[in-house]
């Protein structure tokens, strides 16, 4: 599987590719936003491209084009650097264009809670990731695309386990290694029946293999 990577500058991003170069069955790609971000990526021998919001979608589709599946892993507080209106907006132009290309399946990484009912109940500095990702999530939801969307828990830097506990209704929150948030997309994008599910996950006692077959 082509895999092309958005938010590749991420924690959790970076886990992901390395479990992709090592794991030797899949390809990544990355969608980069200037050139001091391309060293490492070009290091690892990770192909890469970019691209800024101001240019035209046509550029996009062209260096995408042989990709199969899309992760999007922007999840940072500190990547909302303007109005989240303007955020919403560029990604959706994004999603908009894969109707062009060959991807079909997308792993969207959102926060832990979304729901308007949360906005107010949160710090003010955290509601522009969670209103972004409250749009992004119900357009994919309303998407043709085949999709699983991915609440994790607070993340920390902490050693995986490959352990987690996955589940799909309100549950207190709780805390997940980013290492594990990568292992659990890659789960995801391997297992057809994560296919149209959403689900919360933190750290648990259940392999990732497990928790994901025991929540569909």
């Amino acid at each position: 599987m082509n895999i092309l990577v958005i938010g590749a500058n991420s924690q959790i991003s970076r886990h992901l590719l390395q479990y992709i170069l090592e794991g030797g069955r899949h390809r990544a790609k990355v969608m980069l936003q200037n050139k001091a971000q391309e060293a490492y990526f070009n290091e690892k021998g990770i192909d890469n491209f970019i691209y800024k919001n101001e240019e035209s979608t046509e550029k996009f589709v062209k260096a995408v084009q042989n990709m199969d599946a899309l992760v999007i892993a922007e999840h940072s507080i500190d990547h909302i650097q303007t109005d989240p209106l303007d955020e919403i907006d560029e990604t959706i132009k994004l999603l908009e264009a894969l109707k062009h290309t060959q991807i079909k399946r997308i792993v969207h990484i959102s926060t832990f809670e979304t729901s308007k009912a949360d906005w107010n109940h949160l710090p003010v500095y955290f509601r522009p990731i969670m209103i972004k990702n409250y749009y992004i999530d119900k357009w994919i939801r309303l998407s043709s695309f085949a999709y699983t969307i991915i609440h994790p828990g607070q993340l920390n830097d902490k050693k995986g386990t490959g352990s987690v506990k996955v589940i799909n209704k309100d549950v207190n929150r709780g805390e997940i290694s980013r290492e594990d948030v990568a292992k659990l997309v890659l789960a995801c994008l391997d297992n057809q029946s994560t296919i149209q599910k959403e689900f919360k996950v933190i750290s648990g006692e259940i392999s990732i293999f497990e928790a994901i077959n025991s929540c569909v």
